[in-house]
């Protein structure tokens, strides 16, 4: 994209002002940052839309915003028209509490300031440990809090541009792939499927959800590792599968689907797998709807694919999606350590999940990913899921 997304971070603050009001014990929410082309910070393409250079705070209250930066980043702040602009030339300090004396306090006692730092949710920690002791100094009257619960809702719930943006690159990674799928032939490789997804997206200037060395994540056959692999030599056998997990980022927002194909006839003990899993994968979509918790969607869903005497999946179920593959947030995950509280969250109605999971078999992994968008009383499909298994057809 070119210019500001003037739009799309109107409806952000407009939403991230609500999420205030509604936050209890915090007075307003400080994005705080410097050098993000260098140390980027996941809420700013939100409530700013630019990099900047000098130390910067974004101050949202429950009524108004306001910018407080260096004075050669205040241009594009004043042009995007969305908050009250203060530039400054030696020191943020004064500016900064000039601003946070004006939002006042909600309470009795000191200010209460949400800060970009979580323990549990990467899209929400941005914020470095020198910046922190630097707002220490600065701010040695306040009282801080993490923002993560107000980041988790502003990132969550999309709002139409941003339903639209996610819809688009779903419906461009679909296109991608059955493109890149009528090219396969017997010799090609992970590599060279790889390669076709790469130059098909080069070719409409677009992006990767994840890091393009392996994204496409590509599988052919039963003897490939299943992982986060990096594509490599194999070709595919008759009866096998090519196992794709791959994403577009366009507009500033991606799509995670993982799809198959077999080569030839799938043996019947292929096909009965294939049920396996897309019946795991409905019985986790059956119980995702607003309010459910995020483990009880996982367990659903990892239930469902044991209780076929299939082995359990050793990751979550599914993530949010938005403007990175894995948007933080509530995960429809296990209550396992490394996850925190992440699957402890509820799910609302504007987020979108990925619900993902796979068997690893003889024939190559049988995973399936889709995408949905949750709604007031359920989900709907933000692409056609896959229902059945997909054919190759041999090229020169």
């Amino acid at each position: 994209m070119n210019g500001l997304d003037t739009e799309l971070v109107a409806e952000k603050v407009a939403q991230s002002r609500r999420a205030v009001a509604e936050t209890d014990g915090v007075d307003a929410w400080v994005t705080f940052c410097r050098e993000t082309d260098a140390v980027p910070e996941p809420a700013l393409p939100y409530v700013l839309g630019f990099d900047v250079v000098w130390p910067t705070a974004v101050v949202i209250g429950p009524e108004d915003s306001t910018v407080v930066l260096g004075r050669h980043d205040a241009p594009n702040a004043e042009e995007l028209g969305v908050h009250e602009v203060r530039a400054y030339d030696e020191s943020i300090a004064e500016p900064l509490r000039t601003t946070l004396d004006e939002i006042g306090t909600s309470g009795d006692g000191p200010q209460t300031l949400a800060l970009n730092y979580d323990a549990d949710d990467d899209t929400a920690d941005g914020l470095t440990h020198g910046l922190f002791r630097r707002l220490e100094s600065l701010l040695p009257d306040r009282e801080f809090v993490s923002a993560g619960p107000i980041v988790r809702r502003v990132r969550g719930l999309k709002s139409e541009t941003e339903r639209q943006r996610v819809r688009r690159a779903a419906e461009t990674t679909e296109e991608l792939l059955q493109t890149a799928a009528s090219t396969w032939g017997p010799a090609t490789t992970e590599a060279a499927f790889a390669a076709t997804l790469h130059e098909l997206l080069d070719d409409r200037g677009l992006g990767t959800a994840w890091a393009r060395d392996y994204c496409p994540t590509v599988h052919l056959g039963g003897d490939s590792e299943v992982g986060h692999t990096l594509p490599g030599e194999h070709t595919l056998p008759e009866g096998e599968l090519l196992h794709v997990d791959f994403g577009v980022r366009r507009d500033g927002y991606a799509a995670d689907i993982q799809r198959l194909w077999v080569r030839g006839e799938p043996s019947a003990e292929l096909r009965a797998v294939f049920r396996d899993v897309r019946a795991a994968i409905d019985a986790g979509h059956e119980v995702l709807e607003p309010g459910v918790v995020g483990h009880e969607v996982d367990a659903a869903a990892r239930a469902a694919l044991t209780d076929r005497g299939h082995p359990a999946f050793q990751h979550a179920f599914g993530h949010q999606v938005g403007r990175v593959a894995h948007d933080g947030g509530t995960l429809l995950g296990p209550e396992w350590e490394r996850y925190g509280d992440a699957p402890r969250g509820e799910v609302r109605a504007g987020e979108m999940y990925t619900m993902e999971l796979g068997v690893d078999t003889e024939w190559g992994y049988v995973g399936q990913e889709e995408m949905v968008r949750v709604t007031d009383d359920g989900t709907e499909w933000v692409v056609p899921p896959q229902t059945r298994l997909r054919r190759l057809s041999e090229t020169d």
